[in-house]
């Protein structure tokens, strides 16, 4: 769960930051780009997990012993000492609810404007 976490929590910051420098403000296009790079960008951050699930278990062997795969977030290093927590999930769940409340003010004040 953490490196969903990771992968979701790099383009959400960069999302914040957009947001804030346009005054809390957000277009159509940012957001449906914020979420959908969220997306990507976990993908990106769990790919050598996915020789795992696609029952390719040597594969997935070599990538966990490589360090190379710190191209991924920091895949390896975090796998060498990451621990199991909830909080990973409520931090997880809660980068979600920020980008819904987001969307749901902005078509608050859309509708409030016509």
């Amino acid at each position: 769960m953490n490196h969903l976490l990771l992968g979701a929590a790099i383009p959400f910051a960069i999302g914040v930051l957009i947001y804030a420098l346009r005054r809390f403000r957000a277009s159509f296009w940012m957001l449906i780009l914020i979420p959908s790079a969220m997306a990507v960008s976990m993908l990106w951050a769990v790919a050598p997990d996915v020789p795992r699930l696609l029952g390719y278990h040597s594969l997935y062997d070599r990538l966990s012993r490589d360090p190379r795969c710190n191209i991924f977030y920091w895949h390896y290093r975090i796998d060498l000492t990451e621990t199991e927590s909830a909080w990973y999930a409520v931090g997880f769940v809660l980068l979600f609810v920020a980008v819904i409340l987001a969307a749901w003010r902005e078509l608050y004040l859309a509708e409030r404007e016509t």
